[in-house]
């Protein structure tokens, strides 16, 4: 069974202080419409999204839900994964590795430079050298979440709301 892994960097946040802790950093308000635009875009598409994971990062979790709402996908349908946040490209496939069987359309919603790594592990067609903030991007699989490996996805896509604007 084919599966879609859309890859999301968080929308754009507001700078960090050292009154914030940079895990409650929230999203500016270009940020916001950016996330909006990003929901839009898999609405228009029809993507299906069954499930959407996010680091518990503030920010990743606004985009998260911002995008959640566009597509009318249910908050319950939001998975925290604290693995998303500081971790490796290696733990974050981890997580996928639990993934049901039954979720065909998957949103991660994580962090620079880490989304771009597992990106660039698990693509077979291209390489990406960065990801701005609200960027997306999308991999097909022709396995079982459980199953992927290095190389194992084709990019299909990316989008930015704000360079498809230009």
């Amino acid at each position: 069974m084919n599966r879609i892994l859309y890859l999301m960097r968080h929308a754009q946040a507001i700078p960090g202080t050292s009154l914030l802790s940079d895990k409650d950093r929230t999203l500016t308000a270009q940020g916001k419409h950016d996330a909006l635009n990003v929901g839009m875009k898999l609405r228009s598409d029809n993507s299906n999204i069954n499930l959407i994971v996010s680091s518990p990062a503030a920010r990743a979790l606004a985009t998260a839900h911002l995008v959640a709402n566009e597509i009318n996908l249910d908050a319950n349908q939001i998975q925290l994964e604290e693995n998303i946040y500081r971790s490796d490209k290696i733990e974050i496939l981890k997580v996928l590795y639990r993934i049901s069987d039954s979720v065909t359309s998957l949103l991660l919603v994580g962090h620079y430079p880490t989304i771009i790594e597992l990106h660039n592990y698990l693509s077979a067609t291209k390489s990406l050298t960065s990801m701005n903030t609200a960027e997306l991007c999308a991999l097909t699989f022709e396995m079982p979440w459980s199953e992927l490996t290095e190389s194992s996805g084709h990019h299909e896509f990316s989008y930015h709301p704000y360079l498809s604007n230009l």
